[in-house]
């Protein structure tokens, strides 16, 4: 380096370090513009480095290795590309300077002469700079000595403790063939006498353990009891810090491997619950050994299910926490006359409990769970303590998720607990029964609310006066909102007037927060009235028009504002056009008022009114139609801006950048090593703007044409590539058809097929990239939904080609996935493809479910395609074959059922002509109806066979027939009229309608077959086998035929059940059904006919015979 270059370095370094503003300011100007482009970059670093190892001032060396690691993991400048977002500055440099500055630091790092605070420093930056070279996989072995070097050394603490922080920070310095060396070095440090060795230890150790096969981790289970010895030493010296990075990092064992710690689990739920319990431990501590205990929960459910003692010790911990409110009376005054309700830091260990048993009930469910809870709520409940009270009602309240499925059928018994503390001379007491009861509203909907209307709905009424305090008021507003959301209008009804009176009075309180739940409550319960809040319109609509237009933009009035628009456009809603007429030019004008000071920048950017406004209009547009066009001049512009924001990053140089980590608007990416920011609130919006254009486009239909092209080729397409934020792809998917069907109606079919062949085109691109699973089924939905919105032969060769192509990747990824999947069924060991494994449980039911999802897709879209283009479809669909075979062989529901589906929609759709491809299946489809198959198996069995016989025409005569027997013994087996298996048993039943129907005449013993399978009706569940078998019956009475006659009571049974429990009156098959009954009833005497229908009821029997 020139003398020249380092006196200049010199002085950049001393302006930087300088106390003066202007000084430091032209320094940091100098550094941007000059020193971080090359060549001067590899200058600058070099120096940086050489400084750090060498300079004689502590200020200076400090300040150069910092400096070092924050240049050169930077990001070079003048570039925002996601390609050199990821890059870093020394990267750039070239290789002979990153091997000077490679050994320069490792020389700093075995310094003995060094502090312990700057040797921890310049192993910060060699963990940064490792990373970039392993990222580039090449390899620094001189490193690796040094850290074994390190970590061999006994005398020398600092050395060890920055070699483990080394590997804290990039584990995959050690390669799996050094585990063997580097455990004993492990196990060594964990017992070690210096407490920030063995912390030090544990957090790489941490990170070590993510990194290594699971093949290797029977070596490693023996470290365990040294590592969780660290704990109790911690405890019993008061080394709270300490203690708690400990358990930090064994909340990140435990999520990968939680069947490691079985051994010693007991002594874990007894050491954690001794911190949980103890309330001298600092917060933080509590809060982190109840997350452990919390996570193992969730990461082996079947194990803690094992420990008898895990689930009593939570839930204690977490009831006892649940009291740890308003300690004197004093504050409990202050949390009711609070009016910041969302304080994040009110009661930071009531919410952590409330969080615990919701995560550990959803984990465990309520036949576990739920006994061991009511062991003890009701005490708590009768408890003369206002704490517990409360406590045991929302332990109640967190658990009712996950214990539904047990605690659905005790409703009245809840209710028996809950409603007598409405009354509570708490108001904390009251406040939880509200909340309760509104948690009870969503998670046993719509149970609940046929149930126990009678009791909810005026328990909670009664607390919206001016007797229950504001908080209590606000929250029974809040319940309201949750019940109401599944009630139907016809349950409200009877409740509107009070509940309006009351709602309309507190509009009028002296706290924003209830004003503003009420508002919100109202906009729930009109939506949810629909056309029984005409009655209130008339009232309602004037104030809520005073509420906006006497609200300003101030701060305190934003939300009252925007919530009142929001109530405005639910009721226009739910009275309908009609009724709203009254006001619409009123509100349009008000919204448009709004809407233009929005446009002047006379609101701000955070003003919520914004988005309410937004969503307003969209709801308007619904209700007055194309009323709107006149509107969307202003409406469209911001709205279009919005939708085509791009995506914003930006590399976070400081991984301690507070400004990015803090905002909850960026989310934190970890890429090849760096971290980078994406800016996520703004791609919410974008994904928001994508939402309520497809609404104007649904609505607007050809009158949205002028503006639905650009959207979709300048928005949408653009928008499945934004693979750093699923939603904006997911909006984008769920658009494109909306869109399709504006432009559908212009009058240039060659500039149709050009648009459709281009969306086609990058539907299929984008499929074949997309690596989110569950968006896959939102592509095929979007085809299929094309498709048929398009038409009869609106795919060409080449759209086939594509799409057979994709179908088949899909379909084999699919069964790949689904094949390695751990287990089909989580607490069934007997399950196929269940593999216990020895470390953690496995079972992921989100990616099964989008399996399943993704299966049904395709078999829409197949479906889909056979439909519009028949038989041409076939020479494509001859791909598929061979892993349509493979489906049908295979033992899983989710593979067999779709195998069976695709065959059933090629019968359906391609009639005789699908018998050329015959071989492939009737073997498996016979196979199928075994009744040792899972229903649905059966199930989708006998629609195949009920296929063949309706479409397939003479060829499939033989194969329908064969499958008589089978049919009759699904029909005929013990419980097949079961919940699990009246699906089967009905598709049989309608399977066999249809043979009898089209094969008669060569049906052996037709007449017996005829007489058993009217013995196996009625038919009540299954719409399509509903009209399939009562289409053949009326043909059988129509015809007089004799098994009619002879089984008269059995027929005008079926007939009455069918008539009762289903909607087929409804239908044309209804009405014929219904006259053959009227003839058939004439077959027999008036007191015969009286005496088989005088157990049904009269009106409707005098409703359809008379």
């Amino acid at each position: 380096m020139y003398l020249e270059t380092e006196v200049a370095l010199s002085n950049l370094l001393q302006g930087l370090l300088s106390t003066d503003n202007a000084i430091r300011s032209q320094s940091e100007t100098l550094l941007n513009s000059t020193w971080l482009l090359p060549p001067n970059l590899e200058y600058l670093l070099l120096y940086l480095a050489q400084q750090a190892a060498s300079s004689d001032n502590i200020q200076l060396q400090t300040f150069s290795i910092v400096l070092f690691r924050r240049l050169a993991t930077k990001s070079p400048i003048n570039n925002s590309s996601v390609s050199v977002l990821i890059e870093s500055n020394f990267n750039i440099i070239s290789n002979d300077s990153k091997s000077k500055i490679c050994n320069i630091l490792l020389q700093s790092f075995v310094n003995p002469n060094i502090s312990n605070d700057l040797r921890h420093k310049v192993a910060d930056s060699i963990s940064e700079v490792s990373k970039i070279i392993i990222n580039n996989e090449s390899q620094w072995p001189e490193l690796i000595s040094i850290i074994f070097k390190a970590l061999h050394q006994n005398d020398n603490s600092s050395f060890k403790d920055s070699a483990f922080r080394i590997l804290s920070s990039n584990p995959d310095l050690i390669d799996s063939s050094n585990i063997n060396e580097i455990l004993p070095l492990f196990n060594s440090a964990f017992q070690d006498n210096d407490d920030s060795i063995k912390t030090s230890s544990v957090t790489a150790f941490a990170s070590f353990f993510k990194i290594v096969p699971k093949e290797k981790w029977p070596l490693i289970t023996p470290l365990l009891p040294n590592l969780l010895n660290i704990l109790p030493s911690f405890l019993s010296d008061d080394k709270e810090d300490s203690l708690n990075t400990i358990l930090e990092n064994l909340i990140d064992l435990v999520q990968l491997a939680p069947k490691l710690f079985k051994p010693m689990f007991n002594q874990l739920i007894e050491f954690s619950s001794l911190i949980c319990k103890n309330k001298n431990f600092d917060s933080n501590t509590r809060l982190t050994a109840l997350e452990l205990l919390t996570t193992f929960s969730e990461s082996a459910p079947k194990m803690v299910k094992s420990f008898p003692n895990y689930c009593q010790e939570i839930i204690l911990i977490n009831l006892s926490m649940l009291t740890e409110i308003c300690p004197d009376d004093e504050e409990a005054a202050e949390w009711n006359n609070n009016d910041d309700i969302d304080d994040p830091d009110e009661e930071i260990e009531y919410d952590a409990a409330r969080n615990s048993i919701d995560r550990v009930s959803l984990s465990v469910r309520g036949k576990f769970l739920a006994p061991i809870l009511f062991e003890f709520l009701p005490q708590m409940i009768n408890s003369a303590q206002w704490r517990e009270r409360q406590a045991a009602l929302m332990a109640l309240s967190a658990a009712v998720e996950g214990c539904a499925d047990v605690l659905i059928t005790e409703i009245p018994k809840l209710l028996e607990m809950i409603l007598p503390l409405m009354n509570d001379p708490h108001p904390r007491v009251q406040y939880a029964c509200c909340n309760a009861l509104g948690q009870m509203s969503t998670d046993f909907a719509t149970t609940i609310q046929s149930t126990s209307a009678n009791q909810i709905l005026p328990s909670l009424i009664s607390k919206l006066t001016n007797e229950s305090s504001p908080r209590v008021q606000a929250h029974a507003a809040a319940a309201l909102v949750n019940f109401s959301e599944n009630a139907t209008k016809e349950l409200l009804e009877p409740y509107l007037d009070d509940l309006l009176t009351n709602l309309v009075t507190l509009l009028q309180s002296h706290h924003k927060y209830v004003q503003e739940q009420v508002l919100t409550t109202i906009s729930v319960i009109a939506d949810a009235a629909e056309k029984k809040f005409i009655k209130y319109y008339d009232a309602l609509t004037p104030i809520l028009i005073n509420v906006i237009l006497n609200n300003d933009f101030q701060a305190e009035n934003q939300l009252i504002k925007a919530k009142s628009v929001e109530c405005l456009s639910l009721i226009a809603l739910a009275v309908g056009k009609e009724k709203f007429q009254t006001h619409q030019h009123q509100v349009l004008q008000i919204f448009e008022t709004i809407q233009d000071q929005i446009l002047n920048h006379q609101v701000n950017d955070d003003d919520p009114v914004l988005s309410y406004l937004q969503q307003s209009w969209s709801r308007l547009c619904s209700v007055v139609g194309v009323e709107f066009l006149p509107y969307l001049n202003k409406i469209l512009p911001p709205l279009l801006i919005q939708a085509k924001q791009g995506q914003s990053l930006k590399a976070i140089e400081d991984v301690d950048d507070d400004d990015i980590n803090d905002d909850e608007d960026w989310e934190i990416l970890d890429v090849h090593g760096k971290k980078i920011a994406l800016h996520t609130s703004a791609l919410d919006d974008k994904v928001v703007a994508i939402e309520l254009l497809k609404g104007y486009a649904e609505v607007l239909k050809e009158h949205f044409s002028a503006f639905a092209r650009s959207i979709l080729k300048e928005i949408l397409f653009p928008a499945l590539d934004f693979y750093l934020h699923d939603g904006v792809r997911e909006a984008a998917i769920e658009a494109i058809p909306a869109m399709l069907n504006c432009i559908k109606s212009q009058n240039d079919p060659q500039d149709l097929i050009n648009i459709w062949q281009e969306t086609t085109d990058k539907l299929f691109q984008s499929l074949s990239e997309e690596p989110v699973n569950y968006l896959l089924s939102e592509y095929y939905r979007c085809f299929a939904t094309c498709v048929s919105n398009f038409g009869s032969n609106c795919l060409n060769d080449n759209q086939f080609e594509s799409f057979v192509t994709a179908v088949d990747k899909t379909l084999q990824t699919a069964y790949s996935r689904i094949k390695h999947s751990r287990s089909n069924d989580e607490d069934d060991p007997n399950a196929e493809g269940y593999n216990e494994d020895e470390y953690d449980e496995g079972y992921d039911s989100d990616n099964e479910d989008a399996d399943e999802d993704l299966l049904d897709e395709i078999n829409s879209a197949l479906s889909s395609v056979f439909k519009n283009s028949k038989t041409k479809f076939l020479l494509y669909f001859e791909k598929l074959i061979p892993t349509v075979l493979t489906f049908l062989d295979d033992s899983n529901i989710f593979i067999k059922n779709c195998g069976i589906c695709i065959v059933a929609d090629l019968i359906e759709y391609c009639g005789k002509d699908s018998y050329n491809f015959h071989s492939v299946f009737v073997n498996q489809i016979g196979q199928a109806l075994d009744l040792s198959n899972h229903p649905s198996i059966r199930q989708a069995a006998c629609y195949v066979v009920g296929v063949a016989a309706q479409y397939g025409g003479q060829n499939y005569q033989s194969f329908c027939l064969a499958t008589l027997q089978l049919l009759f013994k699904i029909i005929q087996s013990e419980g097949s009229k079961s919940i699990e298996n009246i699906s089967a048993t009905e598709n049989a039943i309608s399977a066999l309608a249809k043979i009898l129907n089209e094969y008669g005449s060569t049906v052996s013993n037709f007449d017996l077959i005829v007489e058993n399978w009217i013995q196996s009706l009625p038919v009540i569940e299954e719409q399509d086998c509903i009209l399939t078998s009562y289409s053949f019956l009326v043909k059988l009475i129509n015809n007089n035929h004799p098994s009619i006659k002879k089984n008269i009571a059995a027929v005008l049974e079926s007939i009455i059940q069918v008539l009762i429990n289903s909607n087929i009156t409804k239908t044309k098959t209804g009405k014929t059904l219904i006259d053959a009954t009227k003839n058939l009833l004439g077959y027999i005497s008036q007191e015969e006919a009286m005496s088989l229908l005088s157990k049904y009821p009269q009106d409707l029997l005098s409703q359809w015979f008379s």
